[in-house]
């Protein structure tokens, strides 16, 4: 397993990434399938691939190169002095196989290296597994609920671990 950041040239690739991870748990993400297939390559790249500032990193699989995971790091909305966890996936036959845990140690490592104190992630309070995943690692719940997206009845925890 092979996670980096990706080259310029793969951006229609980590895209196709993104837009299967949308797909197959639209209940993970706040964004939609619809949303993200209609924004053009330069709205899709600008703001998850060329943003100052931001980490992202790719799982790639050894034997072919397929990328099979994904995780985005950039300081949060509410506080710009906390990083935030965004977009983490990893395609399902890759689970629990250390992908994950490799792609949030490698934005982890980033904000820890950009000099954040602390980062945080929201994750659906009805995903069981994700919650111990990202407990596992570290993470702490917040007490803090937010909904998952405008019109969505499913909320989000905010989870956060100290970088110091």
């Amino acid at each position: 397993m092979d996670v980096r950041p990706p080259r310029p040239d793969e951006w229609g690739a980590v895209r196709a990434l993104r837009l299967r991870a949308l797909a197959d748990a639209p209940d993970a993400f706040g964004s939609s399938l619809a949303r993200e297939a209609a924004q053009s390559e330069e709205e899709w790249r600008s703001f998850w691939l060329e943003r100052p500032g931001t980490a992202a990193l790719i799982a790639a699989d050894g034997d072919d190169g397929h990328l099979v995971g994904m995780a985005f790091g950039w300081p949060t909305r509410d506080d710009p002095t906390t990083a935030g966890l965004f977009g983490m996936w990893v395609e399902p036959a890759m689970r629990r196989h250390g992908v994950g845990a490799a792609l949030v140690g490698g934005i982890v490592d980033w904000a820890r290296a950009s000099g954040f104190p602390r980062i945080e992630l929201g994750v659906t309070t009805s995903n069981a597994g994700a919650v111990a995943f990202y407990e596992g690692l570290g993470f702490t719940d917040t007490g803090d609920r937010d909904p998952l997206r405008a019109g969505s009845p499913l909320s989000t925890q905010r989870m956060t671990m100290a970088l110091r």
